[in-house]
């Protein structure tokens, strides 16, 4: 395989926290890339675009909702396409921009629902993406005005 065949792209996804859950958004059947499957809403960041633009914009197109991008908290590697493709993502904590939350899909997606770790075992996701959302309950730090306002931990 020659060079020319293999590419390299960075997405990001975001782990939007709300009343003990996480939002999750189900892969439409038609996609290739793991059809029916379920995962944190985000996407390709395009040439020159800043990571949390992405991560703003993918919401937006996704799931309409606005937020803001608080902070990654885990970075992950992996190869697909029979070897052609490097995915580089990274994953953040956001947090709503207005204490309403009415979710509108995008046709890429055909289902959503927010879950719980206690949840996270029977839902058709990839196993990074179970990662992801372990991971993130794990280091999620609960604002005490609201539990709509997420902030990640922060090292000490």
């Amino acid at each position: 395989m020659s060079k020319l065949e293999q590419y390299q792209k960075i997405v990001v996804s975001g782990f939007l926290y709300h009343q003990g859950k996480v939002l999750v958004i189900q892969r439409s059947l038609a996609e290739t890339f793991l059809p029916g499957f379920f995962e944190l809403p985000g996407g390709k960041v395009d040439f020159g675009e800043d990571p949390s633009d992405t991560l703003k914009r993918e919401f937006r197109e996704e799931v309409s909702l606005d937020v803001s991008v608080t902070g990654p908290y885990r970075t992950f590697s992996y190869v697909s396409d029979e070897g052609r493709r490097h995915t580089v993502e990274i994953v953040y904590f956001v947090r709503l921009d207005s204490n309403e939350i009415t979710v509108r899909l995008s046709p890429a997606h055909t289902s959503y629902q927010w879950v719980n770790l206690e949840e996270l075992d029977q839902l058709q996701a990839s196993d990074e993406v179970k990662q992801n959302i372990r991971i993130g309950f794990e280091n999620y730090r609960c604002d005490d005005r609201s539990d709509i306002d997420p902030e990640p931990s922060r090292p000490e």
